[in-house]
């Protein structure tokens, strides 16, 4: 038996909870899977039911503290296609880099979380 076996969680402040799950149920497959009984948090995983994936929360703050780096980068097999999508859904979106065998990219949701799309 392993001790850990994954990373579960992945917490995201955010100023406007509701804008906030209806931007990020409207940009990814995500399913909500919980909602705090004080209705601070709300919890997504990925849509798949053959996997236990790791799960993101967004959490309520009054305000977000400016970060010079992403927390995380969301894994795609089609970096291109998730980049378009994004960008046709008004994200903004950096140009796709290449490096290391990688192709990626960087964007922000609605609170300026910086967060990044990456593809290998």
């Amino acid at each position: 038996m392993k001790l850990i076996k994954r990373i579960d969680t992945v917490f995201v402040p955010v100023t406007d909870l509701k804008k906030s799950e209806q931007w990020y149920m409207n940009i990814f497959p995500f399913e909500v899977v919980y909602r705090s009984g004080d209705g601070n948090y709300i919890g997504f995983r990925f849509d798949d039911p053959k996997e236990m994936k790791t799960a993101l929360t967004i959490y309520k703050v009054d305000e977000i503290r400016p970060t010079n780096h992403m927390a995380f980068n969301f894994y795609t097999e089609d970096v291109d296609a998730l980049h378009n999508k994004l960008k046709k859904s008004g994200v903004e979106v950096s140009e796709i880099h290449a490096s290391d065998g990688m192709r990626f990219f960087d964007f922000e949701d609605p609170n300026g979380n910086q967060l990044g799309a990456v593809t290998f």
